[in-house]
């Protein structure tokens, strides 16, 4: 059984993905949701064109334009199809799952470590494109500063598409932990009646119900982020 509330606070981030054209499901007017629609066709729009216009024709030029199109298109696409309802239905409160003892203790840590990994992540994008223009200053100069924030933007686009990655396994390793704790408690306290098999065993499958729901989409992230970084390796 599972609820509207949320495990841990994840609004800020999905709204930060829908600032850079991951669709989500708002709850309002439909003039709001037309909005956002709309929204993410003209943030993908702009993508296109800053990848056309801020690159050369080259053939390595041209080899990082296709990848970074299509690495973008694949996250956008999911997300768009989607609305990231997926990531929402995974972060609702199971009932005899989220609220087993320590639960509490488990999540606000899990909703620390995602900010924490998400602030250090932009940190780290922006750090980095911040030291190369001190060490490098004629890529940050007028003439190529369009080439240097469609990089910037395309790499921030892209870690916050699969940021859902690091999402789940973090949500999924605090379900498992709690599954675990519970477990091994009641063992060391109590003996195990039919009551308690089934208990564990409804739990269990609503833990694997979860994962179900949003197999696909996960699924086709993880598989093209491994595709992308292999292929940009061949390209370099």
């Amino acid at each position: 059984m599972t609820d509207d509330t949320l495990v841990c606070d994840i609004k800020n981030v999905l709204f930060i993905r829908f600032a850079f054209g991951f669709r989500q499901n708002f709850n309002g007017s439909s003039k709001i949701k037309r909005l956002s629609y709309l929204y993410t066709i003209f943030f993908s729009l702009l993508f296109t064109a800053l990848t056309l216009f801020s690159n050369d024709l080259s053939y390595h030029s041209l080899s990082y334009l296709i990848l970074a199109l299509t690495e973008y298109f694949v996250l956008f696409t999911v997300s768009f199809l989607t609305k990231d309802e997926y990531i929402q239905r995974n972060f609702k409160l199971i009932y005899g799952l989220d609220t087993l003892p320590g639960a509490k203790k488990i999540f606000q840590n899990l909703e620390y470590f995602l900010k924490v990994s998400f602030v250090l992540g932009l940190a780290n994008i922006l750090f980095f494109a911040t030291m190369i223009c001190f060490r490098i200053s004629g890529l940050c100069s007028i003439a190529n500063l369009l080439s240097f924030f469609y990089i910037l933007l395309h790499r921030l686009a892209c870690d916050l598409g699969d940021y859902v990655l690091i999402m789940f396994i973090g949500l999924l390793y605090s379900r498992v932990k709690l599954l675990r704790n519970y477990l091994v408690t009641k063992s060391a306290n109590t003996a195990w009646d039919r009551y308690s098999v089934k208990q564990f065993i409804n739990m269990y499958e609503s833990l694997a119900n979860t994962i179900h729901d949003s197999a696909a989409p996960v699924k086709v992230t993880v598989c093209f982020s491994m595709y992308s970084s292999s292929l940009e390796l061949s390209i370099n």
